[in-house]
């Protein structure tokens, strides 16, 4: 395009991204270029492709290497790994971003993070910290889950969401904390103090969403895997995507590969529950019926046997008689065990209905609320804001004056 093109008009955004792209293109030491760096934000695509940075102590460029070049690696590129590059530099025309585009790498050696991953790494495995051994199991049926995290990060909003449509009356309590910078990992530890010291849960989930190895380090620090390990509440760590591994994954009882799959996994269905306790009622009736059938065709098979048509009183009356004994038991006790299994069940589901919030409620019980956060016990309450008391049919507001915990009263 010639300068007197541009005079003619306004240039369009995809004709100025496509001249950039030409004038790279058109530059013979962009075109095979060598760039050392550290990886940074590492993903592998499914459809084969690899896009991550490469980054030093002042800047980072974006990279993409395609399918075709990254079947001839002989390594496995990670965050924190120092490899160099063979690459042309160019713009990505629909967005105007400047990557490279890489045809081989090779490892140069191990970034900075990367050696410290792996040497708390080891130093924790020797201690005993990831033995499966220690890790302790996931209540099945928990009355409240913990979460520890961002309040305002999209991490809670999707274990609030999967919770409360898996079963609305298990409760959640957020104790909020910082998941990135400097003063992340005392913030994490910090809020997993609060929940142990409440016992205000019988899960504990902790993690963030996705990010580089940056953004999760907060998750690598030894103060928050030694805080995982040592708390009396179980943990599940749910740190990132489903690729991403942090110390915490390893240190935890369980590891989710994502804050969503977290709530699937502490938070069970209810109407799958109701389910099971219906399958098990049809599945005994189904058992009583079979084995009603299989001994009236038995009774059918020997009474019509020719070769004992001959001895049949001293063979058959008898073996009959005893088989009507059993039938007549069976059908006398089928209805007696369907009447209890029915009683199992409206009293599992009397159960379920006096865990309702709203049925406690009804009864003059009440909820008591910071914000949309629910203060379950004094010492947990914050006396600078103002409470919001829940009833069944309305709320009342209060502002703390005095807190007294049960240890005061003693």
């Amino acid at each position: 395009m010639t300068g007197q093109a541009y005079a003619a008009g306004a240039l369009s955004v995809s004709e100025l991204n496509e001249y950039a792209r030409k004038l790279l293109a058109g530059d013979p030491l962009l075109r095979g270029l060598e760039v050392s760096g550290e990886i940074s934000g590492y993903k592998h695509h499914y459809s084969g492709h690899r896009y991550f940075s490469l980054k030093d102590e002042n800047a980072r460029v974006q990279c993409v290497m395609f399918r075709q070049h990254a079947m001839g690696l002989d390594f496995q590129p990670a965050d924190g790994m120092r490899v160099t590059v063979r690459a042309s530099a160019s713009i990505y025309p629909q967005n105007g971003s400047f990557q490279l585009y890489v045809t081989a790498m090779r490892q140069a050696g191990q970034g900075d993070l990367y050696i410290r991953f792996e040497k708390l790494k080891q130093k924790l495995m020797a201690e005993g910290l990831f033995d499966p051994a220690r890790k302790r199991e996931i209540p099945p049926f928990p009355k409240v889950i913990g979460v520890v995290t961002s309040e305002t990060g999209a991490a809670i909003r999707d274990i609030i969401h999967v919770a409360r449509r898996r079963n609305p009356n298990v409760g959640i309590v957020v104790s909020p904390c910082l998941v990135q910078g400097a003063d992340a990992a005392k913030d994490i530890v910090r809020a997993m103090d609060r929940l142990n010291r409440g016992k205000a849960c019988d899960v504990m989930l902790v993690g963030r969403g996705g990010g580089s190895i940056e953004d999760l380090w907060a998750f690598n620090e030894e103060i928050v895997a030694r805080a995982i390990a040592a708390s009396p509440i179980p943990v599940v760590s749910c740190v990132g995507h489903e690729v991403d591994f942090t110390i915490s994954d390893f240190v935890a009882d369980l590891r989710a590969p994502t804050p969503s799959a977290a709530a699937e996994l502490t938070v069970p269905r209810l109407d799958q529950m109701k389910a099971d306790l219906e399958g098990m009622v049809s599945r005994l009736a189904g058992a009583l019926a079979a084995g009603q059938r299989m001994r009236r065709m038995a009774l059918e098979r020997l009474g019509s046997a020719t070769v004992l048509a001959m001895p049949g009183r001293t063979l058959i009356e008898p073996r009959r008689a005893r088989l009507e004994g059993v039938e007549r038991r069976l059908t006398a006790a089928m209805p007696v065990r369907l009447e209890r299994c029915r009683h199992r069940l409206d009293a599992l589901a009397a159960s379920l209905r006096a865990l309702d919030p709203a049925s406690v409620m009804d009864r003059g019980y009440a909820v008591v609320r910071q914000g949309e956060r629910i203060v379950p016990r004094a010492a947990l309450a914050d006396g600078t804001l103002p409470l919001r008391v829940c009833f069944a049919d309305g709320e009342l507001k209060a502002n703390i004056t005095a807190v007294t915990t049960e240890d005061e009263n003693r």
